[in-house]
């Protein structure tokens, strides 16, 4: 290659980096951020929280121990981080879902629907985990519980406001159904975990939203 050929390529290389902008540090931290969570999840999701250890989460990011802690300086950090998230797209789906309903009930079984759409999720299965874990574990209670109060109380309001909506105002009502609804999506990420049989998860699913919706509306 000539000497002119070389200069040529030099600027055309200095050229096409130069075109390409440097990502700025909080894009950095951000994407940083994203690979732990979403390794957390998975680690979470095949191994259990006793298997989510910093060393797993740095083995499977590709990074150093010290670039996590930058991030996150404790496990419980990251467990957080992941419940949130998770919260955060619960919150969008569910309230996408609430809204396309032109009728209370119609509303309602929207939002069931959304909910138990997550049984299969990874992250249903990850939340799960962490939330199990907060019994004997005060620095992971500590970190998870503001975002899970925080959503606890969203899902409260929104089916609140339905039932307003419809006319029923029978507030220890809605408190005992959401307990059930709760105890019953934990229950069958459970079975989704264990890969029970798929179809009669769903009819289980089928069978206890028109029970739900039978108690709050009528046949």
């Amino acid at each position: 290659m000539s000497q002119a050929a070389d200069v040529i390529e030099e600027v055309s290389d200095m050229t096409e980096k130069a075109a390409k902008p440097r990502r700025s540090q909080a894009d950095r931290s951000a994407a940083t951020r994203a690979k732990v969570i979403a390794a957390a999840r998975d680690i979470l999701c095949v191994q259990g929280y006793s298997g989510a250890t910093m060393h797993a989460i740095r083995d499977a990011t590709g990074m150093s121990l010290g670039a996590i802690q930058h991030q996150f300086p404790t496990k419980a950090r990251i467990m957080a981080a992941v419940a949130a998230e998770f919260s955060e797209y619960r919150t969008k789906i569910y309230s996408e879902a609430i809204r396309r309903g032109t009728t209370p009930p119609q509303s309602l079984e929207n939002l069931l629907d959304a909910n138990f759409a997550m049984l299969g999720r990874p992250e249903m299965a990850a939340l799960l985990e962490i939330h199990l874990a907060r019994r004997n574990d005060p620095d992971l209670d500590r970190e998870v519980a503001p975002s899970t109060r925080r959503f606890d109380r969203r899902v409260r309001l929104w089916a609140h406001m339905i039932l307003r909506a419809a006319g029923i105002r029978n507030d220890e009502a809605l408190m005992s159904l959401q307990l059930l609804n709760n105890a019953i999506t934990r229950g069958l990420t459970v079975e989704y975990i264990r890969n029970a049989n798929k179809d009669e998860i769903e009819r289980a699913v089928r069978i206890w939203k028109r029970q739900m919706l039978t108690l709050l509306f009528g046949d």
